[in-house]
């Protein structure tokens, strides 16, 4: 897996703002890219939540899941992408969302909770659920 540091955008970025810095940046090396997992060290959140997993569950869910490109975003924002164009057929696990205009996938399991409120997410749906 590729892992890129990018600087963060401001002092006072929050993980909104971090995660639009990721997509804008893995959509520079990837064609269709999808949020596979990620963690935010300033809440110690990260997605997908596994229970009984350790601290670091998040990452390495990503590196199984065909995570490509892990992102830092400054010191404390981490996501890791995968490529999508190459999916045989729609995966009913991704969710499309978009945050202040940049539209981009992610797999349900590393929605948020405000995209989860946003989209009327609801737990078990789509395929794998």
């Amino acid at each position: 897996m590729q892992t890129l540091s990018i600087a963060a955008a401001s002092s006072t970025i929050d993980f909104s703002q971090a995660r639009q810095q990721a997509v804008a940046k893995a959509c520079e090396t990837l064609t269709e890219p999808v949020i596979v997992a990620w963690k935010d060290d300033t809440t110690g959140l990260s997605a997908p939540e596994i229970p009984g997993g350790t601290a670091n569950r998040w990452h390495d869910y990503g590196e199984n899941n065909e995570g490509t490109l892990e992102l830092k975003v400054g010191d404390d924002f981490h996501f890791i992408f995968t490529e999508s164009s190459a999916f045989d057929e729609p995966d009913m696990n991704l969710a499309s969302l978009e945050d202040n205009g940049t539209k981009f996938l992610c797999l349900n399991g590393a929605c948020t909770e405000a995209d989860q409120q946003r989209m009327g997410y609801f737990p078990g749906g789509g395929l794998g659920g």
